[in-house]
């Protein structure tokens, strides 16, 4: 891809304040964040073309990924289906990671890979639209913690 769109829009696209760690069964193995759309109008689930988390420096497995919206949690290759899923621009949506021990106490970078498509803006005549380029780079500390 040699171009992408990017709207400043949100001063956060990550919300730092919401990356915390995921329990599931009583275990930390995960975390989660919020991510708000750094675009003028929200956009429906199956534009988005790539979804991608970094957890200092390491990618990610995407079956580990899930994305949540509107109260419905999917795994990263539903996206493509959610096609009258919507997700406004106002509402942050939530990314969780499973990741065995979640995050360990210190300073960590969290960084999402988020492209979507602008379905109204084609380009040329293959059938190509704009991509928008919604990803963000955080460094977070996580403190010490009680079971959540």
């Amino acid at each position: 891809m040699g171009f992408a769109m990017r709207m400043p829009l949100n001063s956060q696209i990550i919300k730092p304040a919401s990356v915390r760690n995921l329990y599931i069964n009583g275990a930390k193995n995960g975390l989660e964040f919020d991510v708000q759309l750094a675009y003028y109008r929200g956009h429906y689930l199956s534009d988005i073309d790539l979804l991608e988390v970094f957890v200092d420096g390491e990618r990610m497995p995407t079956e580990a990924v899930t994305f949540e919206v509107n109260g419905k949690e999917l795994p990263i290759y539903k996206l493509s289906w959610a096609v009258t899923e919507f997700w406004s621009q106002v509402e942050p949506a939530r990314i969780r990671v499973i990741k065995r021990g979640g995050l360990a106490p210190g300073e960590h970078e969290i960084r999402l890979n988020l492209m979507l498509r602008v379905p109204y803006m084609c380009i040329g005549t293959d059938h190509n639209y704009m991509p928008l380029d919604s990803g963000d780079v955080v460094r977070v500390e996580i403190g010490e913690e009680e079971q959540g």
